[in-house]
């Protein structure tokens, strides 16, 4: 039994999960446009579903932290916010890892994804609404949101009743379109594709073909024929791994192409490229190696924070402030981020050169360095607002310029002597 809320109460509602046929779907119906068709793809499409998939668990293992900006230098990380609580605990069967993750896959199948509010006296839990069940309503703007229950019952929202993630359609103002859809026809044509080879492998991988007479073999009879047809079929079309003995000259010719000929690997390879590049994500990350070295799979592991799930946390970190952030007491200066330092991080001795570089040098004060690992500044420290000199960098002391003089003077006296000893050396 599914737990929501409707209407300011907590409700059950009989799922329908289980009840829906798993048949794998034909060509025809992958080649139509909906809400079905997408979760087909995903369900049926290996490629479709390994992309999504990487991207949904490469967010959902992320954490959102929110923080307070004191400064252009400064900001305070808020560990026991409100909305914090409210996403690491959003339900008591969900955990924050399953929330991003199921946000994520349906951005990726459907390009919109929503969290219903369930509010209690002392706090506000999320539970997911499968896209396919809401309808919005509205011009430019959406006025409200109807969810259909498994039941069948209509049940309208208002947009503060809702966490909405929508993306864009060219055609429609309030709508979302899916990425599959622009992939539809190409997934249709894979899917064509594993029919052919599965009927192939049904018919114990035999391929079709004709078995041709030399024209001066001797004419057969309408019974020789028949009888010659029942010999075979009996024969060599039960079962594989028979040798066909052909008389009178007769030669097997292929009607069909061979999986060579097809380049079937080729062409999944091929989905799968197109599938990642609509997603962008690199081809390394999805098993596609052929062009992979340390070198750039090191770079493209960068890449893929920076610009492949880059604009997906902003998206989502936009959408919780806008959304969410409204619904707490605490909202002054409150922004929020995904932890990518974790990830992009290097090892330790690279952190070491790199924080003493930036640190030990003319360049950033203390607090500055702490602020770029999201860590607080140090106050009661006056030293830490100021730029640290290297040792190697500093001057010498003026009451030693006249130490430094004589020094000279003397090293000048010791030289002059070396040459008059080197002259009278020459002259004897």
């Amino acid at each position: 039994m599914a737990i929501v809320q409707s209407f300011g109460a907590v409700q059950r509602v009989r799922s329908a999960v289980g009840t829906r046929e798993s048949a794998v779907p034909s060509t025809w119906a992958l080649s139509q446009a909906g809400p079905e068709t997408y979760i087909n793809i995903y369900r049926t499409q290996p490629s479709v579903r390994t992309v999504v998939d990487f991207l949904a668990r490469n967010v959902a293992e992320l954490n959102l932290h929110a923080y307070r900006r004191v400064s252009d230098t400064d900001r305070e990380r808020l560990r026991d916010h409100e909305s914090i609580d409210w996403i690491e605990n959003p339900n008591p069967a969900t955990t924050s890892y399953k929330l991003w993750e199921r946000t994520m896959l349906d951005m990726g199948i459907h390009y919109r994804h929503y969290w219903l509010k369930v509010r209690r006296p002392d706090r506000i839990g999320f539970v997911r609404l499968p896209p396919e069940t809401i309808d919005t309503e509205g011009w430019l703007l959406p006025d409200r949101y109807i969810w259909t229950r498994p039941d069948g019952v209509r049940v309208p929202l208002a947009p503060n009743e809702l966490v909405a993630y929508e993306g864009f359609d060219p055609s429609n103002p309030i709508g979302s379109l899916s990425p599959l859809e622009t992939l539809r026809r190409t997934l249709a044509e894979e899917c064509a594709s594993n029919d052919y080879r599965e009927r192939f492998w049904k018919n114990a991988a035999r391929l079709e073909g004709v078995i041709e007479r030399p024209k001066d073999a001797p004419r057969w009879t309408a019974e020789q024929k028949q009888t010659w047809r029942e010999q075979w079929n009996s024969r060599f079309a039960g079962s594989p791994g028979q040798i066909a003995v052909l008389e009178d000259g007769m030669q097997f010719k292929p009607t069909s192409y061979s999986a060579v000929e097809s380049e079937y690997i080729s062409a999944r390879k091929l989905t799968r490229e197109e599938v990642a590049a609509a997603y962008h994500v690199p081809l390394p990350m999805v098993g596609i190696l052929e062009y992979a070295t340390f070198a750039n799979v090191k770079e493209q592991h960068k890449q893929l924070y920076q610009d492949t799930l880059g604009p997906w946390l902003k998206f989502l970190q936009l959408e919780i402030r806008r959304q969410v952030l409204y619904e707490c007491d605490d909202q002054d200066r409150v922004y929020y981020e995904f932890n990518i330092a974790e990830k992009l991080k290097g090892s330790f001795e690279e952190q070491g050169a790199v924080l003493q570089t930036l640190v030990g040098r003319p360049i950033l004060t203390g607090n500055e360095g702490r602020a770029r690992l999201n860590l607080p500044a140090m106050k009661n420290d006056p030293s830490m607002d100021e730029v640290a000199k290297a040792l190697n960098a500093a001057k010498e002391p003026a009451n030693t310029a006249g130490s430094t003089k004589g020094q000279g003077d003397s090293n000048a006296t010791r030289q002059g002597e070396r040459a008059e000893l080197e002259l009278v050396r020459e002259v004897a």
